[in-house]
């Protein structure tokens, strides 16, 4: 479908363009329909790096904050969740539906936009696309692992260390659940940035001599933005800061390759 090479008219694009965002939309919504009926499973997935910290004794949920003497009462990979309302659960279930409905359909939706625009690119510009879509694709899942796995589990001991002896820690279920989403989501987004670098590059806004040579201010800015977007401890931000450099030390190299490659294309 993408290869073909009919004309269509202005009114016939938009027709198009409208029924495949009705498409879309509809793919959303039932995925969203499909995360709320399994929303429970999800929010237990979500806690899952939490409970990493709880099974293994670093840390009780259930007992005083920065002491270790009430492991012993822990449950393993359950966490004692508070809502304050008997409306909080449901807005919680649907802000997760939310999330994930659109995470669910994206594929889709992408698959819809790219089936519009493929039609009118060259083929070398369909290229570039598929490769760009594969590599926000690839970063993006690359985020949400480190976050997931790296981030979460071992950012919530250190948290937990300013709560002063003899206070009960209880984790308030929609408070929580949207810091450790909004995580997930910063990190996926934070590791999107090799993308943007190689496709300034592909345009010949940038080169690998100035990546190379503003490399000491891009490390500086990339610890700015590590600081921002973890919470306020070193650990957090050294987590986030060396995948990020390391993701623009292979942007440096795979900018050699992007520019000869384009070089061609010319």
């Amino acid at each position: 479908m993408w290869e073909d090479e009919k004309r269509m008219t202005f009114t016939e694009h938009l027709a198009e363009l409208r029924m495949r965002i009705i498409y879309s939309g509809i793919a959303v919504i039932i995925c969203m329909v499909v995360c709320y009926i399994f929303s429970n499973a999800i929010l237990k997935g979500l806690q899952i790096p939490l409970t990493f910290l709880q099974d293994l004794g670093i840390v009780n949920f259930t007992g005083s904050g920065s002491g270790k003497e009430s492991v012993s009462e822990r449950t393993p990979s359950e966490i004692p969740w508070v809502v304050l309302n008997p409306f909080e659960i449901i807005i919680l279930k649907i802000k997760v539906a939310g999330y994930g409905g659109l995470i669910l359909a994206l594929p889709y939706v992408i698959w819809q936009a790219c089936a519009f625009v493929f039609p009118g690119l060259k083929p070398n510009e369909r290229k570039v696309a598929k490769i760009i879509i594969f590599g926000c694709s690839s970063l993006g899942i690359l985020g949400v692992i480190v976050a997931y796995f790296g981030v979460i589990p071992l950012v919530m001991p250190y948290l937990l260390q300013w709560v002063p002896k003899g206070w009960e820690i209880q984790l308030r279920a929609n408070e929580t659940i949207s810091v450790i989403v909004l995580l997930i989501f910063g990190f996926a987004l934070a590791f999107q940035f090799p993308m943007v670098i190689l496709a300034l590059v592909y345009l010949d806004l940038l080169s690998p001599d100035t990546l190379r040579k503003i490399r000491k201010f891009v490390i500086v800015g990339l610890s700015v933005i590590s600081a921002i977007l973890t919470p306020p401890d070193p650990i957090s931000m050294i987590i986030m800061l060396v995948p990020l450099t390391v993701l623009y030390e292979v942007s440096i190299w795979v900018s050699y390759l992007v520019r000869r490659r384009s070089s061609v294309a010319l």
